[in-house]
Parts: C-alpha cells; sequence; structure tokens
C-alpha cells in the first residue's frame, strides 16, 4: 500500500459523497477532489475496484492506464501471508484448517470468529463457507470473463484461468515506488 511504501494513502468512498439535496452530491465530490489534489500536489494516483466491470462503459476503462486487474482468490502462499496476518492481530493460535479456495476476508473472520468466541481456529473455521463453493459459478464467471482479457495481479502478464486448477499458483507482489 501507498502508507508501506511512506506516500500519503487516501480511501475515497464514492457512495458516502452522495446527498440527498440537488446538487449537493457533486459539490461534495468536487471538495473531496479540491482535497486529493491539494494534498498530492496535483500528482495522485487513483485506484479502484469493481465487482462487476462488464457494467463500466469501454470510455470508463480506458482511463485506467495503469492497466485493469483481475484479482483471483489468493493462492497458497498468498494465504499463508494472511493467515500470519489475522492470526497476529486476533491471538488467534492452533491448527489452520484446509482453506483452499477462501478469499482473505473469510481467513481475517476465522481468525476474529475465533478470537471473540474462545474457540481454535479449526473450529472457527466450521461455520465458514468460502465464496468459492457458495458462489462457485459466479467466481467460474468471473474468471471466464477476465481471463486474457485483464492483467494478472498475482503473476505477471495477462491473466490466464486454467479450469482444472482451483486457485492460481503465484504470487501477489507490489512494489514500492523507487524497487
Amino acid at each position: 500500500t501507498g502508507n508501506a511504501a511512506g506516500i500519503p494513502t487516501i480511501a475515497f468512498d464514492l457512495g458516502a459523497m452522495q446527498n440527498s439535496l440537488i446538487g449537493a452530491s457533486g459539490e461534495r465530490l468536487r471538495a473531496a477532489l479540491a482535497v486529493i489534489d491539494a494534498i498530492s500536489q496535483g500528482r495522485s494516483l487513483w485506484i479502484a475496484t469493481c465487482n462487476a466491470i462488464a457494467t463500466l462503459p469501454p470510455e470508463l476503462r480506458r482511463r485506467f492506464t495503469l492497466g485493469t486487474y483481475f484479482f483471483d482468490l489468493p493462492t497458497a502462499e498468498e494465504r499463508e501471508q494472511i493467515w500470519s496476518i489475522y492470526q497476529a492481530k486476533y491471538d488467534a493460535q492452533g491448527e489452520r484448517p484446509n482453506d483452499d479456495g477462501w478469499t482473505g476476508a473469510e481467513i481475517k473472520e476465522c481468525c476474529r470468529k475465533a478470537y471473540r468466541l474462545h474457540m481454535s481456529i479449526t473450529e472457527a473455521a466450521s461455520y465458514t463457507v468460502p465464496v468459492s463453493r457458495s458462489a462457485a459459478e459466479q467466481i467460474k464467471s468471473l474468471r471466464q470473463s477476465a481471463s486474457g482479457k485483464f492483467l494478472s495481479a498475482s503473476a505477471p502478464g495477462v491473466y490466464h484461468w486454467d479450469e482444472n486448477s482451483v486457485t492460481p499458483i503465484a504470487g501477489r507482489r507490489l512494489r514500492a515506488a523507487g524497487e
């Protein structure tokens, strides 16, 4: 993240800009953009997320000149790092469950649940149904629509989905400025 690289970072919630009064939403948005422009001295980098990129028109998508990335389910290596972060945060100890197909949010919630309910990680995991199972067809559809069309967040180059692979095999890596 920007903070890890020593770069000021702002989480911008576009939905929070909405207001019931006519014109107020635009006014709020312009004020927020002016603050960001002042902080960044006109050199801001915008990163956006979207759960349904197909709904965005091509003329908007082409504005993202640094690329459009597809974030697949985390690899085993990535999940290992996610577990380390959340086990430390929630002091959740013990043997880890089978986490094939889990998202980072599911790992976080498992550790949080173990902490809050005073149970082992394995027991907390028994109350988790991964989105890769509960929404398997949606995940498959997202992967198919991204394959060959977007950059991969886990490996250099274009994202390619192999239907026979449960999760991607390469790890994500963010490079800080100057690396």
